[in-house]
């Protein structure tokens, strides 16, 4: 493995052979799309959660996969990227515009930064339901992003794009954890 390239992961109750960012999830972090990290334990936590609540919400049994890819990073000044080093009031507003959006609420191609976590959620739950004061002012983004112990968020990348996606390539089988 080259300086050029990491592994990340994708924790997912679905197997698939070619990624396809329309089938995300819609109202996460950066947008809809395709998400990895470069965390394999918040990779499986994440599969495990979503097999859990497929049981508890749809009823339905599905197994939890961790598919594990080479990211080429020379490759990223080919796209639009966004990078936050940090959780910091920038990076809390782009989660708040896209965690009320359907699809996304940028133009880039790939984010990078950190991963709000299910903690989190229950910080933006009380943001959006006015408990911090009003929604969109800057005090009550303030109190939501001091809420979130941002030390703690592992970091993730998101793929607006299937173009670029391109930057991944699998490593070895999916993974049945």
């Amino acid at each position: 493995m080259s300086n050029q390239t990491t592994t990340v992961y994708h924790g997912t109750t679905s197997l698939f052979d070619n990624i396809e960012v329309s089938m995300g999830k819609p109202y996460k972090d950066f947008g809809k799309g395709f998400y990895v990290t470069r965390n394999y334990s918040h990779a499986a936590s994440l599969a495990q959660r979503n097999k859990r609540l497929e049981l508890e919400r749809f009823k339905r049994k599905c197994e939890a996969y961790v598919y594990t890819y080479e990211m080429d990073l020379g490759m990223l000044s080919r796209f639009k990227v966004k990078e936050f080093m940090e959780a910091d009031m920038e990076w809390m507003q782009f989660v708040l515009d896209n965690r009320k959006s359907r699809e996304r609420a940028h133009e880039y191609d790939i984010v990078i930064g950190p991963t709000a976590d299910d903690d989190t959620s229950t910080v933006l739950k009380a943001y959006f339901g006015g408990f911090y004061g009003d929604v969109g002012s800057e005090d009550a983004v303030l109190i939501a992003l001091k809420m979130i112990e941002a030390e703690k968020l592992p970091p993730q990348v998101y793929f607006a794009r299937n173009e670029a996606t391109v930057i991944l390539t699998q490593k070895g089988s999916v993974k049945r954890i």
